[in-house]
C-alpha cells in the first residue's frame, strides 16, 4: 500500500561553527531554495523566495523588527535579527515561524525543520 504522506529529505547544510549569529546559507532541497539563517544559538530555515513577487531573501537584511514606543522619534527592536525583509519591497517575515509582520494570519512563508546533529546543521524538507 502506497502511502501519501512524502518523506522529508535530510540535507547537510554546514557545520555549526562555519555559521556565526546572522550568518545564513542557501541549500537546494529538490527544486526548492531554502534560506538557513542563525539567530543567537538557533537555526531556522525559510523557503527563499517572497510571495509577493519572488525576491531572494538571501539578498535581504536580517534584523529585528522595528516597533515605536510612546516617545516620539524613539523605537525599538523587537526579535532582534528575527526578521527576514524582502530586497525589493522589504515585506518582513519571522524567520521561526514563517508570519508576516504586517498580516500574520494571512501572509506566511514556509518554514522547514533544522537540526543539529553531531555538529552538523541540517534540514528536513
Amino acid at each position: 500500500m502506497k502511502s501519501n504522506v512524502k518523506e522529508l529529505e535530510r540535507t547537510v547544510v554546514c557545520k555549526k561553527s562555519e555559521m556565526q549569529p546572522g550568518d545564513r546559507k542557501v541549500v537546494q532541497v529538490r527544486r526548492i531554495s531554502i534560506l538557513v539563517v542563525r539567530k543567537e544559538d538557533e537555526f531556522y530555515a525559510v523557503r527563499n523566495a517572497c510571495p509577493h513577487q519572488g525576491a531572494e531573501f538571501e539578498k535581504g537584511v536580517l534584523r529585528g523588527a522595528a516597533r515605536a514606543t510612546s516617545e516620539i522619534k524613539e523605537v525599538y527592536y523587537e526579535k532582534p535579527g528575527g526578521f527576514i525583509y524582502c530586497p525589493w519591497h522589504h515585506w518582513s517575515f519571522d524567520v521561526e515561524t514563517g508570519c508576516s509582520m504586517h498580516d500574520p494570519e494571512n501572509t506566511k512563508i514556509k518554514t522547514f525543520e533544522v537540526k543539529v546533529e553531531a555538529d552538523e546543521v541540517v534540514v528536513y524538507a
